[in-house]
């Protein structure tokens, strides 16, 4: 009696483990293919855009299975890095039409990369706030913040690696602050 318990648990506890993995994965392919579609649309970078992708992908998947804190963060992450997603490459577009000799201008490049700076801290401060009202632990955090990034960087990839680490140094810049608020 005891071993068909077991055996009845056994699959029970696997049922219920593929079923949140099953999620994760629904979850990543509703939400990171739209975005790498947009990225490579805007951004002509296929090769970051899947490498990125591929780690959000990764990423959402894999906290949505481990559920708590570090699936909520994952969400928190993704919404929070659709300022800029979305920002530079409608900035880079609207140049475009504008002013198309523009595009191949240091200038335009800089200002993309403030572009991500500034959406980067936006996002940060979103990150920031929702950590500093909750407690969610380290997982929680960890996926928020790399989250963001990972889908900041879809966007910021149209500014190159300077829009890149500008998304990262304005998500530091705009967490940050709050985190440590938080804690102290």
């Amino acid at each position: 009696m005891a071993t068909a318990e077991a055996v009845l648990l056994a699959r029970a506890r696997r049922a219920y483990e593929a079923g949140r993995a099953l999620k994760g994965l629904r979850l990543a392919a509703v939400v990171v293919v739209p975005m790498a579609a947009l990225s490579v649309v805007a951004c002509g970078r296929p090769e970051a855009t899947a490498i990125a992708a591929g780690a959000l992908a990764t990423l959402v998947a894999g906290s949505e299975w481990r559920g708590l804190g570090s699936g909520r963060g994952a969400r928190v992450g993704v919404l929070a890095g659709l300022p800029p997603l979305l920002l530079p490459p409608l900035f880079a577009v609207t140049v475009r039409v504008c002013d198309p000799t523009l595009c191949m201008s240091g200038s335009f490049r800089a200002s993309q990369t403030v572009l991500c700076l500034a959406c980067g801290i936006v996002s940060g401060i979103v990150v920031g706030g929702w950590v500093a009202r909750r407690d969610i632990g380290a997982a929680g955090l960890t996926a928020a913040v790399l989250a963001a990034g990972l889908a900041g960087s879809l966007g910021c990839l149209a500014a190159g690696f300077g829009g890149v680490v500008g998304l990262a140094a304005g998500l530091g810049l705009g967490a940050t602050p709050l985190i440590v608020f938080r804690r102290a």
